[in-house]
């Protein structure tokens, strides 16, 4: 689509090195590269990334590099944080997915389906995607500083923030995307809004943390992750490590939709999209054949 909104430069650049605030703890320290999703997931090698920028109106984007989905956004010790104790986890939850998805014989976007029967150890994958949602903005801590203390200090049960919904939908095609805090609706046809805090979209997961405080306004009309009946997780982070392995099933019994990026697919021209210089980070890019 063409983004409309006034002139400017769109462009929180976190991947470049240097001394800044980690997007978790807060410390002003040298950031390291943090994959988003993890790299156990298949974000590396091949995978290609570049960030986007929104100049006078024009988006162009980056030169696209090897090497994943990151930004550099931080410390070490977060980093480490997710990579000992919780991305292996949801390596094994993705991988059993993308098994399950590529046994399919078709495939119709978007479509809700019954959740695949793979198991998944809830509380760590859902902390797992949570800490690379606070990479992609350092402005997350700030609106939510009990989840950044949760996750640091590995509480057994951590409840997600008043005012926030973690969504998760299942997103089988190759494009890649992670940004933060911006808005789009849809102008032509039914009016739908999108809103989100943190998103990450990588084969075959997508994931938005997103405001829980509307699903309808007047003006806009609803929410498309309401819309599209996208898995409402909030309370995997309430799971401990101890769980490892529940049926995916049983914790979405209304299904999980296939899903595309709704700026990415064939109504993109019908949205426009809403950003804020100073917080919003986008990267794009590509899984490899």
């Amino acid at each position: 689509m063409s983004d409309k909104r006034p002139p400017g430069t769109l462009g929180v650049d976190l991947r470049t090195p240097g001394l800044r605030p980690c997007g978790l703890c807060g410390e002003v320290r040298e950031m390291t590269k943090a994959h988003v999703p993890p790299q156990v997931a298949g974000n590396r090698g091949r995978v290609t990334s570049a960030t986007v920028r929104v100049h006078n109106s024009v988006r162009s984007n980056g030169r696209l590099a090897a090497g994943g989905m990151w930004m550099r956004s931080l410390c070490g010790d977060c980093n480490s944080l997710a990579g000992l104790n919780y991305d292996s986890a949801y390596g094994d939850f993705a991988k059993a997915l993308d098994t399950y998805q590529r046994a399919r014989s078709s495939l119709h976007l978007p479509r809700a389906v019954p959740a695949p029967p793979v198991r998944v150890a809830p509380g760590r994958v859902a902390r797992s995607i949570l800490i690379g949602m606070f990479a992609t903005t350092p402005q997350l801590r700030v609106t939510f500083p009990g989840l950044a203390v949760d996750l640091r200090e590995r509480r057994d049960h951590i409840a997600l923030p008043d005012g926030a919904s973690l969504r998760m939908a299942l997103h089988p095609l190759r494009g890649t995307r992670l940004a933060s805090m911006f808005n789009g609706y849809r102008v032509l046809g039914r009016r739908l809004y999108y809103n989100v805090f943190s998103e990450v979209y990588f084969r075959p997961l997508a994931w938005a943390l997103i405001p829980s405080d509307r699903g309808y306004d007047e003006h806009m009309g609803k929410s498309l992750f309401d819309e599209l009946g996208w898995a409402i997780v909030d309370e995997w982070p309430q799971y401990g490590d101890d769980v490892t392995a529940l049926d995916l099933r049983d914790l979405c019994r209304r299904g999980v939709p296939h899903v595309r990026h709704p700026l990415s697919g064939p109504e993109q021209d019908n949205w426009v999209q809403l950003f804020n210089d100073k917080i919003t980070a986008i990267i794009e890019g590509q899984i490899p054949e």
